[in-house]
């Protein structure tokens, strides 16, 4: 059959082609899906809100509208405003491009700077829906009109007016919207109301946002803890210069009735029941397994960089790396400045230290990319493009050997490469290991994101937020890497895959024991010394609440002592006693001495909960937390012993004990310098605005989550019926457009 016969046989069928092509480019790619999978008729009901029918005709506007908005730069506009604007424009429109992750960093960093009740994973949440943009965009369109927020078409108007020159590169308003009109046919009312929706829904999030009050109490207390401040000289008494070092190791009875009370706390959680902060509850923990090469190995491997390399460099970057400003006159540092270009004499060296950085960072990659290359050639070619499709136990089962890789490439390359497990580490061991606290990966964001918040992310744990511009939550036995210090101050570079997840849990008995081993990477280290052991834990702060009585009487002691002669020959008694120097501080030699602290600060219950709130997604930022609070409870109990009608104490030394740091201090003068009345009365008008304005953008993120926005107006898909595929198919493909 001819070409011409067969058109002219199917010019039905073709017809019918075209057109539902034509549609797909009006309505959107999203609607082939719908068309393809049998979807309702345009104003057939494919969902409801708070009772009312929201039909297909009703999306496809919904979505026409936010493309309007699109084309006026409302985003745009949005981002100029606060958090709330910024939050409203990201749910709207960060679809097509998904996202900025300049934008959010900038946003995360306003977020911590401000203090800020919002966690990284609210913000991630954003970009997690279960629907597309402009469904948001009808329930919150909807969401405003019944609570009766509108703005007028002549308000619209005036608003563009000013803001189309600034947002257009000084087009005005008629010079936008005219063509819109003439060549979109889109009337101009159609355009102000669009856009009066926008503003409209913009301002019902600020009144919601602001609804909650704060009391004179509220605001007094703010105040005070910004303006006031305590200083404090004190003589500090350990526990562990007084234990008896003869004293008799506890019971197995008594270090089982011990370890059976606190068992289920982590360490430090202080409480009425928990006084002293005991706890050994034992953290989230993963195993290790890495290749791993050192940085200085390589340097032996590699050509250094020629004086031809370093002059190509030079000249090819100069005009951006190597000019600064400087002043005109050289005897007047005061006079205009004149840009100068550095000759290449002054930069030589320090060009020639960072190519050589550059050639050994690059052969560490190349290398680490071969061992990632051999240890996943077991994976079948569609599994390795498609790495969510494999199981775990496809993964466990095909997962090359490192131990063999590691060899081949030590073979190959003419350097040790490294190989093994690590123990069962935290957040805290790896942060704090000499290796493995300087590895990061770099995600799409500004940001390095470090190895403990990767790791700790696999779905058996979630300890740890990874958000969509960060890095792909890793699985178990997938390779993670190559990892390496951003900053060029790290001494390897690695390949890791966590083989092993532990749940946060108490132990089973107070014997258990477990490695906390990191890299290996000195053949004479040896392994069996990273060992933690519950019941050494255990005893050790047995031996402290024993020796905190013996630490108390020897504060009184010495407040005794300083009472008869003075505090320099009571301290020169008690060093000549119990001093103790440490040999890891030469700066600071002695067990006993006069510290003098000032201006120290309160921190609110409510500051350290934006804290966690804020450092929610990372472990390591969390145990910062533990620092924070042993301050906070230092100075409260130095408030505590100053009465509220007073600067200072009366009747000076006095000891004053602490129990979660198992420690006890000798004061020697203590001062608060207060909020008065008449400071609190200028202060509290711009405390007041602070505060509910910090409150009202962490709500931004509640009000503007998009779950939380289906939920308020009770959205809901219409069920299937009769016939499943094609019932179901025009919610999906909604959902998934």
């Amino acid at each position: 059959m001819s070409l011409v016969k067969w058109f002219r046989k199917n010019n039905t069928k073709i017809m019918a082609v075209v057109v539902i092509v034509l549609m797909v480019g009006f309505i959107g790619g999203s609607a082939l899906t719908s068309l393809l999978q049998g979807s309702r008729g345009l104003k057939d009901t494919v969902a409801t809100v708070a009772g009312k029918k929201i039909t297909n005709q009703d999306l496809i506007q919904a979505r026409r509208e936010l493309e309007l908005l699109r084309m006026l730069r409302a985003d745009d506009l949005l981002r100029a405003q606060d958090l709330i604007g910024v939050l409203l424009a990201e749910l709207l429109f960060s679809a097509d491009r998904g996202g900025s992750p300049d934008l959010i960093n900038r946003v995360k960093q306003t977020i911590r700077r401000n203090l800020y009740d919002i966690s990284d994973k609210q913000i991630n949440d954003l970009y997690r829906r279960s629907v597309p943009p402009h469904v948001h965009w009808w329930c919150l369109r909807e969401e405003a009109r019944r609570a009766g927020i509108g703005v007028s078409n002549t308000q619209v108007g005036q608003l563009l007016g000013q803001a189309v020159p600034q947002l257009f590169g000084g087009r005005t308003y008629s010079q936008l919207v005219g063509p819109l009109i003439s060549e979109q046919r889109i009337p101009e009312e159609q355009i102000l109301a669009t856009v009066g929706q926008l503003l409209s829904v913009l301002q019902y999030g600020q009144i919601m946002c602001s609804t909650e009050g704060l009391t004179s109490r509220q605001i007094l207390h703010a105040a005070s803890i910004e303006a006031e401040s305590v200083d404090v000289e004190f003589v500090e008494f350990d526990t562990g210069v007084f234990a008896d070092p003869c004293a008799p190791e506890p019971s197995e009875e008594d270090i089982t009735r011990h370890f059976g009370k606190y068992k289920a706390f982590f360490s430090g959680d202080v409480s009425e029941e928990n006084p002293y902060g005991f706890g050994y509850k034992l953290p989230d923990r993963v195993r290790l397994e890495y290749v791993a090469v050192k940085l200085d190995d390589v340097r032996g491997i590699i050509t250094p960089p020629t004086q031809d390399e370093a002059g190509d460099y030079y000249n090819r970057r100069k005009a951006q790396l190597f000019t600064e400003n400087v002043p005109s006159d050289p005897n007047d540092p005061n006079s205009p400045l004149i840009e100068r270009t550095k000759s290449y004499a002054e930069v030589a060296g320090s060009i020639s230290k960072q190519l050589l950085t550059d050639k050994i960072n690059s052969k560490a990659d190349s290398i680490l990319q071969e061992a990632r290359t051999l240890t996943e050639a077991g994976l079948d070619e569609a599994q390795a493009d498609t790495p969510g499709s494999r199981t775990l136990e496809q993964l466990k089962e095909r997962a090359g050997d490192y131990e063999a890789a590691a060899r081949q490439l030590s073979e190959k390359h003419k350097i040790k490469v490294y190989a093994g497990q690590t123990g069962l580490l935290s957040a805290v061991d790896m942060r704090m290991d000499e290796s493995l606290g300087g590895l990061f990966l770099r995600g799409h964001a500004a940001h390095p994101v470090g190895l403990s918040q990767v790791v700790l992310a696999v779905d058996e744990l979630g300890a740890s937020e990874l958000g969509p511009f960060d890095v792909p939550k890793p699985r178990l036995y997938e390779n993670i890497g190559p990892l390496k210090d951003p900053f060029g101050a790290g001494s390897i570079m690695a390949l890791v895959r966590v083989v092993e997840a532990r749940k946060a849990a108490a132990p089973e008995s107070v014997n258990e024991t477990y490695s906390t081993q990191s890299l290996q990477l000195d053949p004479n280290e040896p392994a069996d010394e990273n060992i933690y052991s519950v019941k050494e834990k255990v005893i050790e702060d047995m031996k402290k609440l024993t020796a905190m009585e013996a630490t108390k009487t020897k504060a009184q002691e010495f407040v005794n002592l300083v009472e008869m002669d003075d505090w320099d020959k009571a301290i020169h008694a008690f060093e000549t006693l119990y001093g103790r120097p440490d040999p890891q501080n030469e700066d600071d030699p002695n067990t006993f001495r006069l510290q003098n602290r000032t201006g120290l600060r309160r921190m609110s219950t409510a500051t350290l909960e934006t804290l966690a709130a804020q450092w929610q997604g990372d472990p390591v930022m969390l145990s910062l937390l533990d620092d924070s609070k042993r301050e906070r409870r230092f100075v409260d109990q130095l408030y505590a012993l100053v009465p509220p009608d007073s600067n200072t104490v009366e009747a000076l030394p006095v000891v004053m004990e602490l129990k979660p740091e198992m420690k006890c201090f000798v004061i020697k003068d203590v001062s608060i310098k207060r909020l008065w009345k008449e400071k609190y009365e200028q202060v509290k008008a711009t405390k007041l605005f602070q505060e509910e304005h910090a409150r009202s953008q962490s709500l931004a993120a509640v009000h503007f989550n998009p779950e939380n926005i289906l939920k308020r107006v009770n959205f809901k898909l219409i069920e299937a019926r009769e016939e499943p595929a094609n019932a179901d198919a025009p919610g999906e493909s909604e959902a998934e457009s």
